[in-house]
């Protein structure tokens, strides 16, 4: 299995996407009793045009939150989306990470094997 797992990786790219910054940080937003950040989702796979953006806790539990243009961003192959999230004040403490996993298309001739799951912490 492990043999089989190296060469998968070494037969193709192991490009995916990314989120930055690593570590956002929650300020006050224009809203009272609201807080955000700002994320940059980079798309490097020509096989995957939407990512699904969520925020979760410690656990990996879902928190509530609201990000611009909604959950779910079609990002064209080496294009950037600029993404504003928004979490309640009282949810601050529980939001840990900010997530973007690809979304494969179901009926494509071409189907990928791997979605990818990226995530950034928040200070």
């Amino acid at each position: 299995m492990k043999k089989l797992l190296i060469l998968l990786l070494a037969s193709g790219s192991a490009m995916a996407h990314e989120l930055t910054p690593t570590y956002p940080k929650l300020t006050q937003s224009f809203i009272p009793g609201v807080l955000s950040t700002h994320v940059v989702l980079w798309n490097a796979r020509q096989d995957v045009s939407y990512y699904k953006v969520d925020v979760y806790d410690k656990d990996m539990q879902p928190v509530s939150f609201i990000a611009t243009g909604g959950d779910l961003k079609k990002v064209d192959y080496l294009g950037r989306s600029h993404i504003e999230i928004f979490i309640r004040e009282e949810d601050q403490h529980k939001a840990t990470f900010i997530c973007t996993q690809s979304k494969l298309n179901k009926g494509s001739a071409q189907r990928s094997l791997v979605a990818s799951k990226v995530c950034s912490k928040l200070k």
